[in-house]
């Protein structure tokens, strides 16, 4: 009756391993990182989709796992859930950095609303795009298409297999490049909108010294966002869709995954 005990111990670090990348992912991927989920809900799934994992991904490891091994084994592991979980985040959060920019840019951010998924305060027009961004990204599979990439991690990249080498940091630059880029073409229109406004104004205070610019400048900005937002924020799933389907393909790319 004591053997199924000894088994239980010897694959236990083995087990470690697999949770540390499954929470990795858990604490910073969309949707499961955020406070909408409660933590015992959260301990659950990690437990049950290790349980499910583990038969499969414990005995191929890159060395031999011990006790002594499993502990930096598991700060590898860890990183490598917690890089596919940043990789889909940045792109929701490059569409809130490029609203934010614009709607400070409006004055827009004066108005703040809580945002419960990240624990943070930003304007509110940010968090409308953070919600429709959201929405687009479980409407079109996005979680699913983030969980089969660590999932497929373990068939191609075995228990502490992860190497940080120039691929990973090049994998990083490529991600925050991806984020930037979405945040440049989601709030590429207002920005270039409220630059030609500002030249207008500028110009209206030289030849109309006797119009109040800051009363009239203030409101048009402002309705001058709103039209720009309300036309272009039709074309944010396209924008959406690509920028984390590539982030996807330099996940998998950066990181030795095989094709889903």
């Amino acid at each position: 009756m004591s053997v199924p005990f000894v088994d239980i111990y010897l694959a236990l670090p083995a087990f470690m391993l697999v949770l540390a990348r499954i929470s990795g992912l858990m604490l910073t991927a969309p949707f499961f990182s955020g406070s909408i989920i409660p933590t015992q809900v959260k301990a659950i799934l990690v437990l049950a989709v290790s349980a499910v994992v583990f038969p499969m991904a414990g005995p191929h490891t890159a060395v031999p796992v011990t006790m002594s091994t499993v502990v930096w084994g598991m700060v590898g592991e860890l990183a490598l859930g917690t890089i596919v979980g940043i990789g889909v985040s940045l792109v929701l959060t490059g569409v809130q950095m490029g609203v934010q920019l614009a709607s400070q840019q409006a004055g827009m951010a004066l108005g703040e609303a809580f945002n419960p998924m990240l624990e943070t305060s930003l304007p509110v027009v940010s968090e409308l795009y953070f919600f429709v961004s959201f929405t687009v990204f479980l409407a079109v599979g996005g979680h699913r298409a983030m969980i089969r990439a660590l999932l497929d991690s373990f068939e191609t990249l075995p228990l502490m297999g992860l190497r940080v080498d120039e691929n990973v940091v090049l994998l990083m630059i490529s991600l925050v490049t991806v984020a930037f880029t979405v945040a440049i073409r989601v709030a590429g229109p207002m920005m270039l909108a409220l630059l030609l406004s500002f030249i207008t104004l500028g110009f209206l205070s030289r030849t109309v010294p006797q119009l109040n610019i800051l009363t009239v400048g203030f409101p048009a900005k402002m309705m001058l966002a709103l039209l720009i937002m309300a036309l272009t924020i039709m074309s944010l799933e396209p924008v959406l869709t690509g920028s984390l389907t590539l982030v996807m393909d330099e996940l998998r790319q950066g990181l030795g995954i095989g094709a889903g």
